[in-house]
């Protein structure tokens, strides 16, 4: 059973069973990562805006769209879209860790060394 998180090759697998999300916004994080791992990343952010407008209050479908941004160059909004999700992701340690990696990763791309480095404690602090 597919799920709406790819593990993209990190070991924080432990996030947000599927089972509650809705069937449409299931359906459009399964469609982004098919998108996304097909390198068609405008059509894994189109996707996952979609399933954004349907559940804007969903903490994964914020963590897919700011993966996508961040692999599309766009570290500020990357970073902007984690700390959105973070402040709907109480009650789930793993989601909220990938997260501050993610804003860690956006931070590294944009110089910001320290930034990163004080994100990733904040990472650890989630697990």
């Amino acid at each position: 059973m597919p799920t709406g998180i790819p593990s993209s090759g990190s070991s924080s697998s432990g996030l947000a069973a599927d089972e509650q999300l809705d069937g449409p916004v299931l359906a459009l994080l399964t469609t982004a990562q098919q998108q996304q791992g097909g390198g068609d990343l405008n059509g894994a952010a189109s996707s996952l805006e979609r399933a954004q407008r349907i559940a804007p209050r969903e903490p994964q479908v914020l963590y897919r769209l700011a993966q996508v941004r961040l692999s599309q160059g766009d570290a500020t909004q990357a970073e902007q879209l984690s700390r959105r999700a973070l402040s709907y992701a109480s009650g789930r340690p793993a989601l909220q860790a990938s997260l501050w990696e993610l804003i860690a990763q956006a931070r590294e791309r944009r110089g910001d060394s320290a930034g990163a480095a004080q994100a990733r404690e904040r990472a650890k602090v989630n697990l």
